[in-house]
């Protein structure tokens, strides 16, 4: 019995090892068998980085015709146009608070400590009046706007000189009829059957020695007619189609250079955006300085009266010159004309607005100590 096993187990390892090996035999073969990856549609259809940039080049002004220079240069302008017009709408919303601005300080806090100020004994400058100086950039427009029209194809033009050179060859082939033949014709009147058969015939086959054929001479002198017509009409629109395309080319270098001062204009418009917006900040800080000050000086009028300047205790003469040294400097900011030449910011009033800013600074370094 135990000899059985053995020999039963022998069988069942030497069939598992058989098949161990089959299973390996058959992975190779599937290994080898795989077939290769075939490129995609994505990889067969990628083009050269040369040819895409090639085809996506711009094209430049001597490939485009007159029409699509003329359609981009008007298209250039209304853009520059919107733009400009948008910047000068910001501006003008800009202008308005900072005159509200303006009034509110100068009808309110400004007006009390130079009121308080002559209350108390203190005798400033003259003070000027601080309404009357409004900013001018709303109507400034330092650019003429440009118009760009369509061209003309000269297609009407060439029809009437075509009518004008086939009328003309006609009346040659009449002329030279009548002088052949020795007719003279009364201008004043259709000329008779019989002229106008004898021209024809002379036209439709005279010319050559023969007898002619009327009709021929119809089809010669209306042939004639027609192709200087037609000479005459491409002539006229090719040459107009040249001169517009140096026209188109011409304006439409123009139209840049709009744009390009249309552009210097909306910067010269937004420096100016920007000052007024830091000078309505500047302004707001004022109120608040003048405020402060008004209170301080409403306290040293209560506790010490209205006496001279100089008995005044030390540091009471020094709140009431810092009210008038920023009083001195706000009419300074406010009185500086922001307009310069062609609309633009003037230096004057960014010099203006740096020492008030250093007057307003130097205040707070003051109220820290």
């Amino acid at each position: 019995m135990d000899k059985v096993e053995e020999k039963v187990v022998d069988l069942s390892e030497k069939s598992m090892e058989k098949e161990a090996v089959e299973e390996t035999v058959a992975e190779e073969t599937a290994v080898e068998e795989v077939p290769e990856e075939e490129p995609s549609a994505e990889e067969e259809t990628v083009e050269p980085e040369s040819e895409k940039e090639a085809d996506s080049a711009p094209e430049s002004p001597s490939e485009k015709s007159a029409e699509a220079l003329i359609e981009e240069a008007r298209e250039m302008v209304q853009q520059s146009d919107s733009i400009v017009k948008d910047c000068m709408e910001i501006l003008d919303e800009d202008i308005e608070a900072y005159e509200e601005e303006k009034e509110r300080i100068i009808n309110g806090s400004l007006n009390t400590a130079e009121t308080l100020l002559e209350e108390i004994g203190f005798e400033p400058e003259a003070i000027e009046d601080l309404g009357e100086e409004h900013l001018q950039f709303e109507n400034e427009e330092p650019i003429e706007p440009m118009e760009v029209k369509n061209l003309s194809s000269g297609k009407f033009s060439g029809f009437i000189l075509g009518l004008i050179a086939g009328l003309a060859v006609a009346l040659a082939w009449i002329y030279a009829a009548t002088e052949k033949l020795g007719v003279t014709l009364d201008v004043t009147k259709i000329p008779s059957r019989e002229i106008q058969d004898k021209l024809l015939s002379w036209i439709g086959g005279g010319i050559t020695g023969g007898e002619g054929n009327p009709i021929v001479g119809i089809a010669i002198l209306a042939v004639s007619a027609l192709i200087a017509m037609v000479v005459v009409y491409k002539i006229r629109v090719y040459l107009r189609e040249v001169h517009n395309k140096h026209l188109a080319e011409q304006i439409n270098e123009e139209a840049k250079f709009y744009c390009t001062k249309k552009e210097e204009c909306k910067k010269e418009m937004e420096k100016v955006s920007e000052h007024i917006h830091r000078v309505i900040d500047s302004l707001k800080t004022y109120d608040i300085f003048f405020d402060e000050l008004n209170a301080k000086i409403k306290r040293i009028l209560h506790l010490e009266g209205k006496v001279s300047f100089n008995e005044y205790h030390p540091k009471s003469k020094g709140e009431i010159e810092r009210t008038n040294t920023l009083i001195d400097h706000f009419r300074e900011l406010v009185m500086t004309p922001m307009a310069g030449d062609n609309g633009a910011l003037s230096d004057e009033a960014k010099k203006a607005l740096k020492r008030s800013n250093r007057a307003l600074e130097i205040y707070r370094e003051e109220l820290y100590q």
